[in-house]
């Protein structure tokens, strides 16, 4: 029965590992993108809105805005 819980913990780990790598792999591939000027939306900061979002007064999250 011991065996059970340990082999639980080893795919855990084992995901876990391949998440990272994952990530990495994802975030390195951002990293090339924001390079490339023909990649949309990828360089750059977006041009920010002269008015701001549009916001509906009836949201109870707008409330204090």
């Amino acid at each position: 029965m011991s065996e059970q819980p340990e082999r639980e913990v080893e795919e855990m780990e084992e995901r876990s590992e391949r998440l990272e790598g994952e990530i990495d792999d994802v975030r390195e591939d951002w990293q090339r993108k924001k390079g490339d000027s023909s990649v949309p939306g990828a360089v750059g900061d977006p041009e920010p809105d002269e008015e701001g979002p549009d916001l509906d007064p009836r949201d109870p999250a707008n409330e204090d805005l």
